[in-house]
């Protein structure tokens, strides 16, 4: 059974509050947004709005580019989450953020590869950084249609991180485990240390077992 709307636009809130209550979004920064793929609607965060006090009746509903619903106006990254979701019809939920460790990245246009976590090789096969675009245009999505198509978060390069999911549970967590991972990345090399990388073939084998293959010769 599809989700009413009052459903949809209680789950945007409730991922809302709780990425406000980790600091990895705020008043001006991040938005949340989940797609009815029956109905066609986008519901979305709105702009400006400290994300702690979102109720219901403050979530945006788009209807393509129009806004048909919600007290306040809509994001103003909601092309960002309109081709996310138009890139992949497998997901529903999008998590736009500048979670500090991530965004370091994006800020020096650079990607993510890493092999001395667990978790980062199961969740990623790497993150990638598209191009510079201007937010809130639709330039900001420039390269995002083809990387977003096998990566689960993107970075946007001088900006932040979209994170694409079935839903936003997924999105959330996905976001804090990885954001994690490069918090403790960094405090290891800050100290001037390196990392170990996780042997080659047990990397292999968690990847197989992620996609439920036989890992390679």
């Amino acid at each position: 059974m599809s989700k009413t709307p009052h459903e949809i636009k209680k789950e945007v809130v409730l991922y809302s509050h709780i990425m406000d209550e980790k600091g990895l979004v705020n008043s001006l920064e991040g938005n949340l947004s989940i797609l009815d793929r029956e109905s066609g609607l986008l519901y979305i965060t709105p702009t400006a709005t400290r994300k702690a006090f979102l109720d219901e009746d403050m979530i945006a509903v788009m209807d393509g580019d129009e806004q048909v619903g919600g007290s306040v106006r809509r994001s103003s990254e909601y092309l960002l989450h309109k081709v996310a979701l138009e890139s992949r019809p497998d997901c529903n939920a999008v998590l736009h953020c500048h979670s500090p460790y991530l965004t370091a990245y994006a800020f020096c246009g650079k990607g993510v590869d890493i092999d001395c976590s667990t978790t980062f090789s199961i969740l990623h096969d790497g993150i990638p950084c598209i191009p510079y675009g201007e937010p809130g245009k639709i330039d900001i999505t420039n390269g995002l249609k083809d990387a977003i198509q096998s990566h689960d978060i993107v970075l946007l390069a001088n900006h932040g991180i979209v994170c694409v999911a079935k839903d936003l549970e997924h999105a959330c967590a996905v976001v804090e485990a990885t954001e994690a991972v490069m918090r403790i990345h960094f405090l290891a090399t800050v100290q001037g240390m390196t990392p170990l990388s996780i042997p080659e073939a047990a990397l292999e084998k968690m990847k197989a077992d992620k996609r439920g293959t036989a890992p390679s010769k």
